[in-house]
Formats: structure tokens, sequence, C-alpha cells
């Protein structure tokens, strides 16, 4: 096990409505662990507080994944007007080079892990809508997956307000909590269900857990701006 760390800052040029930011890619202390995931993420030491070991100015993902925790750093966020309602999208960088892009919130895209998305043709329900409906909402999310590159692999959905998951982390009054029930079929054996969550707090989601795969499940939180 060794431990190194590396800076990197580029600055990223965003559309009019888009938040200038820099983008950071740092190196965090790399471990072996049972999930192949795990080797391809950065780690901290048991029992340190990731907060304290990010750099000061820039905004944060809190990643945890078989209760191992790392962080991944804000490289853009901007507005896009996608038939008329504002989407956020979001690209987060670790310090060996993966990338998950999130849309309001939601993986999008997924790059330089073991389970990748490489494209998504699909547009989820806005948080807002299903705030102001008592009824549970059906859609489709169309991936292309690598290993093995499926093209065109499709998940079924429905998405309703719900509860507080179990271990979930305590959140502020007013915040507004979502689950999809994700029916995906596999290559081989049964198709996975599996129950995905997100909190959604004015205007942004701010927890979530959510996955690639069967053997690559994430809780994210945001940290925000580290002062």
């Amino acid at each position: 096990m060794s431990f190194s760390s590396e800076l990197l800052l580029n600055s990223y040029a965003l559309t009019r409505r888009a938040i200038p930011l820099f983008g950071l890619v740092f190196c965090l202390l790399g471990c072996q662990g049972v999930n192949p995931t795990l080797d391809t993420l950065g780690t901290f030491l048991p029992g340190k507080d990731p907060a304290l070991m990010v750099s000061r100015g820039f905004e944060y993902l809190l990643l945890e994944i078989d209760g191992r925790k790392t962080a991944m750093a804000l490289g853009s966020r901007e507005e896009v007007i996608d038939a008329g309602v504002v989407r956020v999208h979001e690209r987060w960088y670790s310090g060996h080079r993966e990338m998950i892009h999130m849309v309001d919130g939601r993986i999008h895209t997924a790059l330089g892990l073991t389970m990748e998305w490489r494209g998504q043709r699909s547009t989820s329900p806005h948080w807002t809508a299903l705030a102001l409906s008592a009824q549970p909402e059906s859609w489709q999310r169309e991936l292309d997956l690598m290993p093995g590159y499926r093209f065109g692999h499709i998940d079924f959905i429905q998405t309703r307000a719900s509860s507080a998951p179990r271990g979930a982390p305590t959140m502020p009054a007013g915040t507004r909590w979502f689950s999809d029930t994700v029916r995906s079929p596999q290559p081989v054996g049964r198709e996975w269900v599996f129950t995905q969550h997100f909190a959604w707090q004015q205007g942004q989601v701010v927890y979530s857990e959510q996955c690639l795969s069967p053997e690559v499940c994430f809780k994210f939180k945001h940290l925000g701006l580290i002062p």
C-alpha cells in the first residue's frame, strides 16, 4: 500500500449559464479490495474523514462503495435546456481518471471504472414534476455498457416518492425522498431487480444510492465547496 498525491488544475470554458469552475485531478491512497472497482478508485485510510483530506476551494462528491470512501472533484457544471426543462449536468473526476457524468443527480455515463456506461439515450422524470405528482412514473433507460459492449441495453424503471432508506444519513427538514425500482435484463441468468434512492433538497440531489451493475453500487453525498 502506498500513498501519493498529485494535483492538476484545468480551467473549463462553460456555457453562458454555466458556473465557472476548475477541474481537479488528485491522486489518493490506493488500496486493493475484494470488489475490483476499488482497485481503480482512490481510497482513504480507515477512520479518516474524507473532508479533511481534500483541497480547499473545490467542490467534492463523497463516494462510498462496500463501506469504503473516496471523493471525486467537480470538473464542470452546466445547465442545459432539454425539451423546455433545465437539466443540470455535472462531471466528477477521481485521481485515477475515472469520470462520472451526472444529470440532475443521476448517473448518466461513467468512464474508467471496471463497469462503464459509455452512452445513454434517455430522459428521466424531472424531480419537480415527481414532487407534484402522487403517482409513480414509468420510463426506460437505454445504455451502452462495457465490458462486453452491450449496445442499446434497456432498463425498465418506475420512480416514485418514498421515504429515506435504512442507514441513510439524516437530512434537513424539507428534504424529499424518491426511489427507483429498476428491472435490468442480464446476459446470463435472471433479470436483475434493485432499488435506487435519492434525497432532493432545494432543487438538488444531495444524497443518492445508485448502481452501475450488480457488483458496483455506490452511495453519493455532496460535500459542497470546501472553504
